[in-house]
């Protein structure tokens, strides 16, 4: 299984690539809102595993699920929409320069699964 610390570097490779593409290709706006919509889809996922351990941490302190630990995920859903909607409210970003930004999240996890599967098959260690 790939780490979420691969995941994330690859994927800020990917932003990079995309976003020097767009700012060639489309425009410099686009190139704007694709490196918006990277860093929320790397802020999330950061978020997302540091709520984890929380919740983790929290339940195995109170002996069980803890409500703080429950309330913390939609917390950040909320918090993540609410940022996505200032984004394009407020700051009036390119939307397919967001988008794509945010798929490479998505790009990243296929690449480090694949890297990983094929790591395994050949006997390396999974991280390098």
């Amino acid at each position: 299984m790939p780490t979420i610390r691969s995941i994330q570097l690859t994927n800020l490779v990917l932003v990079m690539v995309a976003a020097g593409a767009m700012a060639a290709l489309v425009s410099v706006n686009a190139a704007i809102g694709c490196l918006i919509g990277g860093a929320v889809v790397v802020a999330n996922l950061f978020l997302l595993a540091a709520l984890g351990r929380f919740a983790l941490a929290a339940a195995r302190n109170a002996g069980g699920v803890s409500k703080v630990g429950l309330a913390a995920l939609p917390a950040k859903i909320a918090l993540m929409v609410a940022l996505i909607y200032v984004a394009f409210a407020r700051i009036h970003i390119d939307g397919l320069g967001f988008a794509l930004g945010v798929l490479t999240q998505v790009t990243a996890i296929i690449i480090e699964t694949g890297r990983t599967s094929m790591r395994r098959r050949s006997g390396l260690p999974e991280e390098l």
